[in-house]
């Protein structure tokens, strides 16, 4: 892991029982040493190599959808919090841990949605994504968890594969000393087309030093 750089997977599980999911999440936690980069950190807390940044997730994202003909959304939260002392900021960004963005169940996918954070997609049965209210083309909210409400719903953004470039979730220019908090929702829907059965995905979430 290369300096200034914290890192935390997100495991994302859809348990089906009629397709009703369940969103969970584990996270690794990872300190580093920040930019070495003159005049970054704050003078006496971390100068030049000395800052360190931290990545944290709240944990478990539970959503539990029951699917209709015409499709059911189910949205739930992730906090996903920064420490750093540095004062030119950091990049928090998010990808999928693998180069397949699909939730998977056996045989089985739900795609993930197709938009992008600058322009978000209205999101329709058996898909999922994310969103950040008041980043990027996501528009201000706020948005709120809720269980079976009707599809289609707006805006939602696609999670990168692995090897693809990482959605950027927040850039900041100062120090986050006490950690600064980006709620992530999740969303997901699925129509009575979808085939029961546990689907899972993981994210991983990163933050670096600007």
């Amino acid at each position: 892991m290369r300096a200034g750089l914290s890192r935390v997977c997100i495991s994302q599980v859809l348990f089906a029982l009629f397709v009703v999911g369940a969103l969970y999440a584990s996270t690794a936690q990872a300190n580093t040493t920040d930019s070495t980069t003159y005049g970054s950190g704050k003078y006496d807390n971390c100068t030049y190599g000395s800052c360190t940044i931290t990545l944290s997730s709240s944990g478990a994202v539970g959503l539990n959808v029951t699917p209709t003909p015409a499709g059911a959304c189910s949205l739930a939260s992730d906090a996903v919090s920064v420490l750093t002392d540095s004062t030119s900021g950091y990049t928090l960004q998010l990808a999928n841990t693998s180069t397949d963005t699909n939730m998977v169940s056996g045989a089985n996918t739900i795609p993930v949605v197709s938009g992008t954070a600058a322009s978000p997609a209205v999101m329709s049965a058996n898909a999922w994504g994310y969103r950040v209210d008041g980043s990027y083309g996501f528009g201000a909210g706020p948005t709120t968890a809720q269980s079976n409400i009707s599809a289609p719903i707006a805006s939602f953004a696609t999670i990168p594969a692995s090897n693809a470039t990482a959605a950027t979730l927040l850039v900041t220019t100062g120090p986050a000393n006490p950690a600064a908090t980006t709620t992530t929702w999740y969303g997901l829907c699925a129509d009575t087309t979808a085939v029961n059965g546990t689907y899972t995905s993981q994210v991983t979430y990163t933050a670096t030093t600007n």
